[in-house]
């Protein structure tokens, strides 16, 4: 008889062209327990979420190449159920946020983010999406 292993829980992905801010929101993350991976811009997230693993998205709304905007509507059509939370450091953040509700967002942040929230929000949106173990 073989004995199922267990899968990890699936990674945050955390999507910001902003260095700083990207190891920021991953060391907030790592040291409550969740398993995380970055990209620096919309192209590059899609490809990690398309590679597997990853049970909800942390993006930038605005960025190069491929921006939240773009990544969301992407992600929403091919990944309906995986959680994203678009965070924003821009002074119209109001427009930004209500753009990223409507396109499929669970939920939006002004920067900078609290670690608190950040951390509560993601364990209350990956245990509601089943993709949690224990983060």
């Amino acid at each position: 008889m073989s004995k199922v292993r267990d899968q990890p829980a699936p990674a945050v992905l955390v999507v910001d062209d902003d260095e700083a801010m990207r190891k920021l929101l991953q060391r907030t993350l790592v040291r409550a327990g969740f398993a995380v991976c970055t990209a620096s811009h919309g192209r590059e997230a899609l490809g990690r979420v398309r590679a597997g693993s990853i049970g909800a998205v942390i993006t930038d709304m605005v960025m190069p190449d491929m921006d939240g905007i773009e990544l969301i509507r992407a992600l929403v059509v091919e990944y309906p159920a995986l959680p994203i939370v678009a965070i924003s450091g821009a002074d119209d953040w109001g427009s930004y946020f209500s753009m990223a509700l409507r396109l499929g967002a669970k939920i939006g942040f002004q920067k900078p983010v609290s670690p608190a929230d950040l951390i509560t929000t993601m364990r209350n949106l990956l245990q509601t999406s089943g993709r949690a173990k224990d983060a």
